[in-house]
């Protein structure tokens, strides 16, 4: 069974919040930039969708990776 992926309102939401965090704009978070803030920030972004529920599959179809890449932000955030 595929689990839902976090609405789009959700994923704003908590790009907003973790681009507040770390000193980023919220386009950065959701984009394909990878500079060490934004990626840091993006990285939280994931954590807390991780920690609402979401699997890591569900969060990588909703921001356009790879569910891998995820499993390793997840790993280094932890």
């Amino acid at each position: 069974m595929i689990s839902p992926a976090p609405s789009a309102s959700r994923i704003e939401r908590y790009a907003a919040e973790a681009a507040a965090a770390h000193d980023v704009k919220p386009a950065d978070v959701i984009g394909p930039a990878r500079t060490v803030t934004i990626v840091q920030a993006r990285w939280a972004m994931w954590k807390r969708l991780s920690k609402d529920g979401f699997s890591t599959s569900s969060i990588a179809r909703a921001v356009g990776c790879h569910h891998t890449t995820v499993m390793h932000a997840l790993k280094k955030v932890a």
